[in-house]
């Protein structure tokens, strides 16, 4: 009898032990577009340009236990898009570029937060751009395209997300407006806001947290950003204290897309991109925060879907001057703005243009330039500005040419460069921390990883 005691105190302990330790709070960190040289330039950045930052600015996750990179190619190609590569980290499956949260073969494929939803778990979804983008719909939709945006809503407010976050609903082709579409929501019981401090509060509902204003890109940069400006860490901020209060001992999942990421990345502009990389550095610290207070219980993982136009730190002569990238105050899309201003008001002068690269870049009060630099920026401003409207189109913008060329000699000067406006193929950086901890050291993939989240849930996902 005395031995079946002991053993059954022993089993007792081990499967106390295990609960404890399995992953009761998930926290899925997404960063679009996010190379490592996006993250030691920041970090580079941060110590030349910010100082006072604490831990000589590096990242809120660097130290991770665990660090690593995985690949990251589709089903059709090496160089994934961001919706195929939403589907592997969400589904652990493989598919063609283009596709939504389905295989290669069109058959649905369940998500790592479906899944969580099944076992009790809140789920929350929040990024800074569109609530129906790529990223964030490759957790809760199934479709052929990513661009069938009125079906990616549909299947958002019939899903099981509890709090969804974005800059907008995204509405080509649905014959409908993001505020009509807003209504909808209403519709199903969904409490739609437009502050992440309304957000935060709401109770016994579900939520959905836009911006104030409806645009897709009316969550600022990072960069141009005032201090009452909403960020996607006022997101993660409201998310989590809406699931931390909402959640019982189930606990919950929340996914957060850093989605600038990579808008600025396809405009090649660093210094927006390295702020934007801050801003996801900050939304993982608030996710520390809440580890402190429940470590054997919460996991963190922070990952990419790919990286985006090859940034390059160094070329050249074996220097690097990011403390040159100080005096840049404001985004190309900012930028591209105020010439655009400029123009409007029949304000072409040549000298009115030195006066405003001075101002938002620095170059020539306090960059210095070399000769073929500064007949390259007036070259571009007689044929491209004052001649004739050139625009420099990326993925998700439409910047003046002055703009792009200005802001490239300013990298150009830092010693910083950009390979292409597109995706590449480069592996991706895995960082994770927390409960489950040991489920991931054999990530190789993407679709590795939320096999492993669910295995540090004490489940599985199968597809």
């Amino acid at each position: 009898m005395k031995r079946l005691i002991t053993t059954l105190t022993l089993l007792l302990l081990v499967v106390g032990i295990t609960t404890a330790q399995r992953a009761k709070y998930v926290f899925y960190f997404i960063g679009d577009g996010l190379g490592i040289n996006h993250i030691y330039g920041t970090e580079l950045y941060n110590a030349a340009v910010h100082p006072q930052m604490p831990n000589q600015g590096r990242m809120s996750f660097s130290t991770f236990p665990l660090r690593t990179y995985i690949t990251n190619h589709s089903s059709s190609s090496l160089v994934t898009d961001s919706s195929a590569a939403g589907t592997a980290l969400a589904s652990g499956v493989k598919t063609v570029n283009g596709y939504m949260g389905v295989d290669e073969n069109l058959n649905s494929a369940k998500t790592i937060a479906e899944l969580a939803a099944e076992r009790g778990m809140k789920v929350g979804v929040a990024t800074n751009v569109g609530v129906n983008h790529a990223t964030p719909s490759a957790f809760f939709a199934h479709d052929k395209s990513r661009s069938n945006y009125l079906s990616l809503f549909e299947q958002l407010i019939a899903s099981d997300v509890d709090f969804a976050a974005g800059s907008t609903i995204l509405h080509k082709r649905s014959g409908k407006t993001p505020a009509e579409l807003a209504d909808v929501a209403r519709e199903v019981g969904i409490e739609v806001v437009q502050d992440p401090q309304s957000a935060a509060k709401v109770e016994n509902k579900r939520v959905m947290l836009l911006s104030p204003t409806l645009d897709e890109q009316a969550l600022k940069y990072a960069v141009d950003c005032e201090e009452t400006d909403p960020t996607i860490v006022d997101y993660t901020a409201a998310a989590i204290e809406y699931l931390e209060r909402e959640s019982d001992k189930n606990g919950f999942f929340l996914m957060v897309e850093a989605g600038h990421i990579d808008y600025c990345a396809h405009d090649n502009d660093a210094v927006t991109t390295f702020e934007e990389v801050n801003h996801l550095s900050e939304s993982v610290q608030l996710a520390l925060d809440f580890y402190a207070k429940h470590p054997k219980q919460t996991l963190i993982i922070v990952t990419a879907d790919h990286e985006t136009s090859g940034l390059s730190l160094g070329y050249k002569d074996y220097f690097m001057y990011p403390e040159l990238l100080a005096y840049q105050r404001c985004s190309m899309v900012a930028l591209t703005a105020k010439m655009r201003a400029m123009r409007d008001r029949g304000d072409t002068s040549w000298q009115s243009m030195v006066e405003l690269l001075k101002v938002e870049l620095g170059l020539w009060s306090e960059v210095e330039l070399e000769a073929e630099d500064e007949k390259l920026i007036k070259e571009c401003f007689e044929n491209d500005f004052v001649n004739t409207a050139t625009e420099v189109v990326s993925l998700y913008n439409h910047n003046e040419k002055l703009a792009s060329v200005a802001i490239e000699v300013l990298n150009k000067r830092a010693k910083i460069k950009w390979v292409s406006l597109d995706h590449t193929g480069m592996q991706v950086p895995l960082y994770v921390k927390g409960a489950g901890l040991k489920y991931f050291g054999d990530c190789y993939d993407n679709t590795d990883v939320p096999k492993a989240i669910a295995e540090a849930m004490g489940t599985t996902l199968e597809n």
